[in-house]
């Protein structure tokens, strides 16, 4: 239902409305103590979706950082702890000047879409991790490169499940 009303408010900004008589009727659903009857326009302002990353890994950074070089904020994953062929959800903040992001993991690699400037973000299934390596820890590589090529790297530890 929150959905439907966001999307009824997304074709149908309130600005838009055509003549201020819809207010009335409006706010007295808003302000009705009849708790089984939410009116739609107020839900979505009431909920907030929760964030998919439970991880976050904040690298030092340099006490001196030359103009040009990359660099990563902050790498954002669902979870510090990931399971054979499951989910992972990865987004990388870096200086808004890095053209490319890789992960990199033993011989495994990929690129992570760049979403806006400065704005990396990917979401993939791990592949299927032999037995006798769940526990471990294992660090993921994630590599910024800035537009003349030059790269920084940040390791980030996770438990493989």
């Amino acid at each position: 239902m929150i959905a439907l009303a966001t999307l009824i408010l997304a074709l149908d900004p309130p600005q838009s409305r055509p003549t201020p008589a819809v207010v009335p009727q409006a706010s007295p659903a808003v302000a009705s103590p009849n708790p089984a009857s939410p009116s739609p326009i107020a839900a979505p302002s009431s909920t907030t979706s929760p964030s998919p990353y439970s991880y976050r890994f904040v690298p030092r950074q340099p006490a001196h950082v030359t103009p040009g070089t990359p660099q990563i904020f902050a790498v954002y994953l669902n979870s510090k702890q990931l399971h054979s062929q499951g989910p992972i959800l990865i987004k990388v903040s870096t200086s808004p000047d890095v053209v490319k992001v890789v992960s990199r993991s033993g011989s495994q690699e990929g690129l992570i879409p760049m979403v806006a400037p400065g704005d990396f973000e990917a979401n993939s299934k791990l592949p299927k991790i032999p037995f006798i390596a769940a526990g471990v820890t294992v660090d993921l590589q994630f590599i910024a490169t800035g537009p003349s090529g030059e790269k920084t790297t940040v390791s980030v530890p996770v438990k493989i499940l």
